[in-house]
C-alpha cells in the first residue's frame, strides 16, 4: 500500500498523518473479494495483457508409426491464441471540512476520517472484482474443446453457469442435471463435482450473496443440522460471515453481487444476483495505483481538501477455471 500526503503542512501535520495511518490500517485489515483474485501491476500503460488458448493434451507415441510424411503419430496441435485486456481507471473520493476541525477537534476524527477512506477503498476494489463475474459463461454446461484433444479426453474452454433456484423450486423438464441446484448444499457439491470433473486442481472459492443466501445456507446448516459438524459450520458462518470449508470449498458472501438478465431453467430471461465459483488465477486485479491519499487547503483559507485516490481494475482471465452461479430472486 502507499500513500502521498500534500498540502500546506507537508508530511509533519500529525492531523494528516493520522487520518492516513488509518486508512492504511483499515486497507490492510480489508477481507474482501480482492483476496480471492491474482494482483497484478499494469503490463503497460493502464492494461494488463493476458494470452489464452485451448489445453494442450498429449498423445500416446508409437515411433513406428507415420503421420503423412513424418516418422511417429505425434499429431500437432495448433491452439488458437488470443489475448484478454483488464484495464485499470480511476476512482476517487473527494470530501472538504472546515479548517479548524483539524485544530479543535480530538485525534479520533482524523482516525474516523482515515478509516472511513480505507473502508470505502476496499468496498470499491470488490465492487469491481464482483463485476467480472458477469464476464464468465451465462448459460449451464461446460463449453469443451474443439475439435476433440488427440488424447481423446476433452477438457473446457469455459466452465458452465451453476443455477441457483428460489426455494420451494421443484424439478422441471429444463432443469441441467449438475449445473441446476434447489438449495444451496446441493449447488456446493454440484460446483465441487464439476470442478472435479474438468480435472482443475485445488478447490474452488464460492462468491454468493449476502441478502438471500447467507440466510438460506444457515437455515440448511442449524435448521436441519445432523451432525456436529452441520452445527459447527453453521456457528462459523453465524460467527465470522464465511465458511472456510464445506465439502472442501470456501464460501464467501457479498452485497456487491451484479445483476443480469439471463435464461434460467431454459425459460424466459429473468433478473438473477451473479455469484461465480473460481481459482485466483480466474480473476486478476490491476493496480496501477493503490490508495492514495492527499489533503490540502482551499482557496480562501478556510476549508481543507481531503481525497482519497486509486487507479485499478479487475476482469476474468481465464474462464476455464471460473464459472458464474445465476441466483433467482425471491
Amino acid at each position: 500500500m502507499s500513500y502521498v500526503l500534500g498540502g500546506s503542512h507537508g508530511e509533519s501535520n500529525a492531523f494528516e498523518k493520522t487520518i492516513a495511518g488509518f486508512a492504511l490500517k483499515a486497507v490492510h485489515e480489508s477481507t474482501g473479494l480482492v483476496t480471492t483474485t491474482t494482483v497484478v501491476n499494469p503490463t503497460q500503460g493502464d492494461t494488463f495483457v493476458i494470452p489464452s488458448f485451448a489445453p494442450i493434451t498429449y498423445q500416446d507415441y508409437n515411433p513406428a508409426a507415420t503421420t503423412g510424411s513424418v516418422s511417429g503419430d505425434a499429431d500437432e496441435q495448433n491452439p488458437a491464441m488470443t489475448q484478454r485486456s483488464i484495464i485499470a481507471t480511476p476512482a476517487v473520493a473527494a470530501t472538504a471540512f472546515d479548517v479548524f476541525l483539524g485544530w479543535t477537534t480530538s485525534f479520533p476524527l482524523a482516525a474516523a476520517l482515515g478509516e472511513e477512506l480505507g473502508q470505502s477503498f476496499g468496498e470499491k476494489v470488490d465492487q469491481r472484482v464482483a463485476a467480472s463475474f458477469t464476464s464468465f459463461k451465462a448459460s449451464p454446461s461446460n463449453t469443451m474443446i474443439t475439435p476433440t484433444p488427440v488424447d481423446g479426453a476433452a477438457r473446457p474452454t469455459a466452465l458452465g453457469a451453476m443455477e441457483l433456484l428460489k426455494s420451494g423450486s421443484t424439478a422441471a423438464a429444463g432443469d441441467t442435471a449438475g449445473f441446476t441446484s434447489f438449495t444451496v448444499l446441493e449447488l456446493i457439491r454440484n460446483i465441487k463435482q464439476n470442478w472435479k470433473r474438468s480435472r482443475l486442481p485445488g478447490n474452488p472459492m464460492i462468491i454468493l450473496d449476502t441478502d438471500r443466501t447467507m440466510s438460506r445456507l444457515l437455515g440448511e446448516l442449524t435448521g436441519g443440522a445432523v451432525n456436529n459438524n452441520l452445527s459447527d459450520l453453521g456457528n462459523e458462518l453465524l460467527r465470522t460471515g464465511s465458511i472456510s470449508n464445506i465439502y472442501g470449498c470456501s464460501v464467501m458472501f457479498s452485497t456487491f453481487l451484479p445483476t443480469s438478465s439471463r435464461s434460467v431453467r431454459g425459460g424466459a430471461a429473468e433478473t438473477v444476483s451473479v455469484g461465480a465459483y473460481y481459482s485466483d488465477q480466474a480473476i486478476y486485479t490491476v493496480l496501477k495505483q493503490d490508495l492514495m491519499i492527499k489533503t490540502g487547503e482551499k482557496p480562501g483559507g478556510l476549508q481543507n481538501w481531503l481525497t482519497g485516490m486509486g487507479f485499478f481494475g479487475s476482469g476474468v482471465a481465464d474462464q476455464r477455471r471460473g464459472g458464474a452461479i445465476n441466483i433467482e430472486l425471491a
